[in-house]
């Protein structure tokens, strides 16, 4: 009977014990720590399922189990007994002693390990075929990938546009590019970049650019996405027909997107700049806009305005090219 009650008096306090988060106004949370990324904890309860708090709101808290913990450059399996305000105590058979963290250096806790490299990236196409009185058909593609550590983060992608009224060709252009990033601090890093393209109906057989700088991370969470990039390239272009340009430029370069409505509706923009260093005619730039709408999970339509600026095209052409795209992708 003894070893009975024993036992049930086991089960009842483990079936208690949980992890904690003592905020500033005082109040305690218990359940269980889900993760904490991008400055914000979620806790998961048994009385209002998972609750997400700013880090800031957290003074202290401690773990009944081990879990990872990001500090510093540090990432470790550890135990959080307990910690004073502000503070957290870390016990970890990879560390030779407890030690006291300060809760503003913690970059992400969670249970399981966060991998290494983290990607992501899409793969939109839009097509639309018409016969009869009008024959025409159109096809849209646009792709990237992007793989990122807490140091590094290396981006290739490339887009495809092609358009026939009647048999006859009236649009064919591609894109493709590349990035690589190197962070310095958290925000700040160098970055090196090279693209190329080609457009028949501007008279470019082939314009690359090569080149680096630097460049600021202004927000990089689930919600909100902002970069801004200054540094100089060297452009050259191969006409078809007209005469080659070959100049070193300034590039300036803008990518931003926006969760909206607390949905997995977004909306983006990404800019960049070329001006030639020797005549300031010499110039493009490149403007991608749009709004990307969820169908089910993973897939979504996209509604997007290319806008393309030329400040010295060949003879004969247009310094403005517009297009619209309405596309269905993939994003992982």
């Amino acid at each position: 009977m003894g070893l009975i009650v024993a036992l049930v008096t086991m089960f009842a306090v483990a079936s208690v014990q949980a992890d904690e988060v003592l905020l500033v106004n005082g109040d305690r949370i218990s359940g269980t720590l889900v993760e904490l990324t991008d400055g914000k904890l979620s806790i998961k309860t048994t009385y209002a399922g998972t609750i997400t708090i700013d880090w800031t709101q957290v003074q202290t808290f401690s773990t009944d189990n081990p879990l990872y913990v990001t500090f510093g450059e540090n990432t470790v399996r550890a135990t959080i007994p307990s910690g004073d305000s502000g503070t957290a105590t870390i016990e970890s058979e990879d560390l030779d002693s407890a030690d006291s963290i300060d809760m503003a250096n913690m970059k992400s806790l969670s249970y399981e390990p966060k991998p290494a490299v983290r990607t992501s990236g899409w793969v939109n196409i839009g097509a639309s075929t018409a016969s009869g009185n009008t024959n025409v058909d159109k096809l849209n593609a646009n792709a990237e990938f992007a793989a990122r550590t807490d140091k590094n983060r290396f981006t290739v992608g490339g887009q495809i546009n092609r358009a026939k009224d009647n048999g006859a060709e009236t649009e064919l252009n591609w894109l493709a590019y590349m990035k690589y990033d190197h962070f310095i601090s958290k925000q700040w890093y160098a970055y090196a970049n090279a693209s190329g393209e080609n457009d028949d109906f501007k008279d470019i057989n082939l314009r690359t650019t090569l080149g680096g700088g630097g460049g600021y991370q202004v927000f990089e969470t689930k919600k909100t996405y902002l970069l801004l990039e200054f540094g100089a390239n060297y452009v050259s272009t191969d006409f078809t027909t007209a005469k080659d340009q070959d100049y070193p430029a300034a590039r300036f370069a803008l990518d931003f997107s926006r969760k909206l409505f607390d949905t997995e509706m977004e909306f983006f923009n990404r800019d960049a700049y070329f001006g030639s260093l020797d005549d300031s005619g010499n110039a493009f730039l490149r403007t991608r806009t749009g709004l990307r709408m969820p169908v089910i999970e993973r897939l979504d339509t996209t509604i997007q305005f290319n806008y393309g600026w030329d400040g010295n095209p060949a003879p004969g052409r247009r310094s403005e090219d517009k297009l619209w795209l309405f596309t269905l992708g993939y994003r992982w």
